[in-house]
């Protein structure tokens, strides 16, 4: 009976590893290789556009970045130009990095919303009813709001990205469109 207890208890322990088959120990940095789901993500690019007129433009777009293909954020920018002289464009931005194994991944980017023009206007005096009030003049700066549109196609290598594409803006009821061309970097 000695002999058959002993027999049981060698096979029992003879066949955990077996049992245990396909089970995996933890590993100590289990959670260092999870995959981010949402992150912070800073934009800024730097370009030039024609199409009713000639003129510099600039964006930085704060946003955050769903499984690092899709990017949602709030943008504010500057522009100068010929036709508007200077403007701020304050937006929503939606960029998608099409998915893929190579070091260059396509993208799109839809921006919508309203540009803040700041015209600067001659004037030779400041008149009340008709009667000259001294030497006033000078410069008169009016500001005017407008609309902000553009959509884009281009690509990301690691941090650089490159966009070109059309936009739709506005400057004292003054719609105008053309293609604009930006390169910057994303952190």
């Amino acid at each position: 009976m000695k002999k058959i207890s002993s027999i049981v208890i060698a096979a029992f322990f003879l066949s955990i590893p077996f049992l245990s088959f396909g089970q995996q120990e933890t590993p100590t940095n289990e959670n260092n290789n999870s995959e981010k789901k949402i992150s912070y993500t800073f934009i800024n690019e730097y370009g030039f556009f024609v199409g009713g007129g000639f003129g510099f433009t600039s964006v930085f777009v704060n946003g955050i970045s769903i499984k690092k293909q899709d990017i949602i954020g709030i943008g504010v920018g500057y522009e100068s130009d010929d036709r508007s002289q200077q403007s701020i464009p304050i937006f929503l931005n939606y960029r998608h990095y099409f998915s893929g194994k190579r070091v260059l991944k396509p993208l799109v980017n839809f921006a919508v919303g309203t540009r803040i023009s700041l015209l600067i206007e001659d004037y030779s005096g400041w008149y009340i009813y008709g009667t000259p009030m001294g030497d006033t003049s000078g410069k008169n700066v009016k500001v005017t709001p407008g609309l902000y549109a553009t959509i884009a196609a281009g690509f990301k290598v690691k941090a650089f990205s490159f966009t070109s594409g059309f936009f739709l803006k506005s400057c004292n009821n003054d719609f105008f469109g053309g293609v604009e061309v930006k390169v910057g970097y994303t952190f």
